[in-house]
């Protein structure tokens, strides 16, 4: 199966049946025992809605890429690329004769946007800092936009308009990591002159759908354990309503993405016992509905509805796009995210 080609074993997953699992768990009285198990024999899928666009297959190819990229990286050591991305059961296999890697375009501008926890997520470095760094020695113009996690997504969306227009590069890259996924979204259907500039979208374990975190107040009380006794936090809860599963899904379905830009998914899972230690009691708690989450959010709400899927990373939610403060690199993101713009790079340059 050539990359991008549209997934035709991808299971869609309806809400009503999701709620209805839910229902059933919830009522079952058997908490510490999850219905469905942590495995990775089955098919990619995503939760999304009737009439909504196809996913495109990209999997094999961005294997292809990482998996050059990882072997020629210094310090990799014992990491092995297999560990690190997940391959699910319909996963095609890369082709049989290794293809180059595809060619930098530093013409091309990024802008990171990090999500809602960023800002209270004590004791972490900020998120992309690495990669921009990395970027910026290729040549790229990167940066990360200073969106506030306390705002709106659509508050977000203004602040992000007025980035997008102050940048110089011609045709730009957004790679949004949680809910900055969802402020690219809401920017490309409220600012269409500065969407013409987005020449591609990638999303970095997006809340596409939400978070059934965010859903109840047991959820919310696992998102900000500490409570509201801070000023951010306080103002973060606030800021929750874009994270709600069935408004999530409700947006989509009344705002039609367009196109271009093109759109790109990179999702993460992990087993509870590998998550992060301040995310374990969150995986924990959604593996009641979804043993395969990154600790905020399940892999099938990670997916942008007419993406291409680069992957599932074998990583969490903070891991994908930050680490602890003066704690060695756990997981090779910039790596990762450097696979993700060749192939997205290849893909524009295809016009396809």
């Amino acid at each position: 199966m050539a990359a991008g080609e549209p997934i035709r074993t991808l299971s869609s997953l309806s809400l009503s049946w999701l709620l209805s699992l839910l229902l059933l768990v919830l009522s079952s009285g058997c908490k510490s025992t999850p219905l469905l198990q942590y495995s990775l024999d089955v098919p990619a899928q995503v939760l999304t809605f009737p009439g909504a666009a196809a996913i495109r297959d990209g999997r094999a190819r961005f294997r292809e890429i990482f998996c050059a990229l990882l072997a020629r990286e210094p310090g990799a050591g014992d990491q092995t690329c297999g560990g690190l991305l997940h391959r699910l059961s319909d996963e095609p296999e890369t082709a049989s004769a290794p293809r180059p890697l595809p060619p930098h375009n530093p013409k091309l501008g990024v802008l990171f946007v990090p999500g809602l926890l960023g800002e209270c997520a004590y004791g972490l470095a900020p998120p992309f800092e690495s990669i921009v760094t990395r970027l910026r020695h290729l040549g790229y113009e990167a940066r990360v936009s200073q969106v506030n996690a306390a705002s709106t997504s659509r508050t977000n969306a203004d602040r992000l308009a007025q980035e997008v227009a102050e940048m110089p590069s011609k045709r730009l890259l957004l790679v949004g990591h949680a809910r900055g996924a969802v402020d690219i979204l809401e920017l490309l259907v409220s600012h269409p002159a500065a969407a013409s500039r987005v020449s591609a979208v990638l999303s970095v374990a997006g809340a596409i759908n939400g978070s059934p975190l965010a859903s109840d107040a047991s959820g919310v009380s696992l998102l900000f354990p500490r409570g509201g006794d801070t000023a951010c936090t306080t103002k973060e809860r606030e800021a929750l309503v874009d994270l709600d599963r069935a408004y999530r899904l409700r947006w989509l379905m009344a705002h039609p993405l367009p196109k271009p830009p093109r759109l790109f998914s990179l999702a993460a899972f992990a087993p509870v016992s590998e998550v992060t230690p301040p995310l374990r009691s969150r995986a924990k708690a959604l593996t009641r509905i979804e043993p395969r989450n990154d600790g905020l959010v399940p892999f099938v709400d990670q997916v942008i509805p007419g993406a291409e899927l680069l992957g599932y990373a074998n990583t969490d939610h903070w891991s994908i796009a930050t680490e602890p403060e003066g704690a060695a690199p756990l997981f090779p993101r910039d790596v990762l995210l450097e696979a993700a713009l060749l192939r997205i790079l290849e893909a524009l340059g295809q016009g396809g």
